[in-house]
């Protein structure tokens, strides 16, 4: 009976979830946006699936999921985060801080294994083409989708992690955010003909990643939203009124992943045609997808996270929490902006940084158009400081100010010295 069942609640998935999800249960104003669980959250390593990589090697692929510390509550949102490395390189463990801080914030997460290319890079081998590149994304984004598979079926058999199969979320760094709206927004019928034979080779559509005896591919692989850390599509026309919100950052002087339209790299070499941030969101605001887009002036491909790193983290639960708890009202009124301003600017020597009104401690950031940091500094004056052009030279550069205080929102300006 138990067998009749889970099946009868597989089935039942993909219709449930093309509705508007009901909200999570457990949405208060407080769980989801702050760290409610501040202790260590408990981690689980375990297996999600098995599969051959681009140079013929069997690989096992494993997830690190982190629970809530201490946490009680049935149906909790589950993110699932996949590392960046250009497709060459990574591993599952660069999203562990991530992982954690929202773990503390009461969702379940899950750092993921994907296949990335694994032959022998020049000078041992010939540099990857456009094809052999979107080969490892299809394979990786299969492996995406297994996780997505796994964790649903947990959640219909053994519950040993307790999530709202309503809200899986995923997303990452760079191609793990590739992977994640690709897995997201891409329909079978999209699919151009020239990869048709790509994905066939692969499994099909949604991959044949799986567990031997133990398979996860009646479980739907749908996901609710996307956190996307300067990443992009191989085409933003995938992009349809159905499909996900989405929340972005991404530098305006990203030379891997581009900002707008242009080609994703490796090193300094053009492997395939994308759009990024830039280009998406506009497409999400015609559709009338709820999305929000972070633009970083001046940034590189993830030069600015450690700077921006608490942005990011508050402005990714709370734009979660909204798809699950609905508009936010008061804690919408702790969201604070500073006035600020930067003068003269241009200059020929000095520019005066003024700002006004209550704030925390802050940190300083200047990037050139290449996205190099030139000036970084903690410890300014509360009102404001100065900035000579003896210290960073000539040209036009890019001021970050992040606040200590997560509720205030970064300052920026574009600053100019002849």
């Amino acid at each position: 009976m138990k067998e009749f069942h889970i099946l009868l609640l597989a089935f039942a998935f993909p219709f449930v979830l093309l509705a508007q999800p009901p909200f999570n249960p457990n949405c208060d104003g407080e769980r989801y946006l702050e760290e409610v669980f501040p202790d260590e959250p408990i981690m689980t390593t375990e297996k999600f699936g098995t599969n051959i990589t681009i140079d013929g090697a069997t690989q096992d692929l494993f997830m690190d999921i982190f629970q809530p510390a201490g946490d009680v509550a049935d149906e909790r949102p589950v993110i699932i985060y996949s590392f960046g490395g250009s497709y060459i390189g990574g591993d599952r463990s660069a999203t562990h801080d991530i992982c954690k801080k929202m773990a503390k914030k009461g969702f379940v997460t899950a750092a993921i294994d994907y296949r990335i290319y694994d032959k022998n890079l020049p000078p041992f081998g010939p540099f990857p083409d456009s094809l052999n590149m979107m080969e490892v994304v299809i394979k990786a984004v299969g492996d995406t989708k297994a996780a997505v598979r796994h964790l649903r079926k947990d959640a219909a058999t053994d519950n040993e992690y307790r999530i709202d199969i309503n809200w899986v979320f995923a997303g990452g760094y760079s191609s793990g955010s590739i992977n994640s709206l690709h897995a997201a927004m891409l329909q079978e019928d999209e699919v151009p003909d020239f990869l048709k034979t790509v994905y066939d080779e692969n499994g099909g559509f949604e991959g044949d990643t799986d567990l031997a005896g133990d398979s996860n591919m009646d479980y739907p692989s749908s996901i609710q939203g996307v956190v996307n850390y300067y990443g992009g599509l191989n085409r933003g026309i995938w992009i349809d009124e159905n499909d996900p919100p989405f929340i972005s950052i991404h530098g305006d002087q990203d030379g891997t992943v581009p900002y707008g339209h242009g080609d994703a790299r490796i090193l300094i070499f053009p492997i395939v045609s994308i759009d990024g941030s830039a280009v998406l969101h506009p497409i999400a605001d015609d559709l009338g997808i709820k999305n929000e887009f972070i633009t970083v002036p001046g940034g590189g491909h993830g030069l600015f996270a450690d700077m921006w790193y608490d942005s990011m983290e508050v402005r990714t639960a709370r734009f979660l929490t909204e798809i699950m708890c609905g508009e936010l009202t008061s804690v919408d009124e702790s969201t604070q902006s500073i006035a600020s301003n930067a003068f003269p600017n241009p200059s020929s020597e000095l520019i005066k940084v003024v700002l006004k009104g209550n704030h925390s401690n802050y940190k300083a950031l200047i990037t050139n158009q290449l996205g190099q940091i030139v000036f970084q500094s903690n410890n300014l004056d509360f009102y404001g400081f100065e900035i000579n052009k003896s210290e960073i030279g000539s040209g036009i550069f890019f001021l970050n100010i992040v606040f200590d205080d997560k509720n205030i929102q970064p300052v920026y300006h574009k600053i100019v010295f002849k």
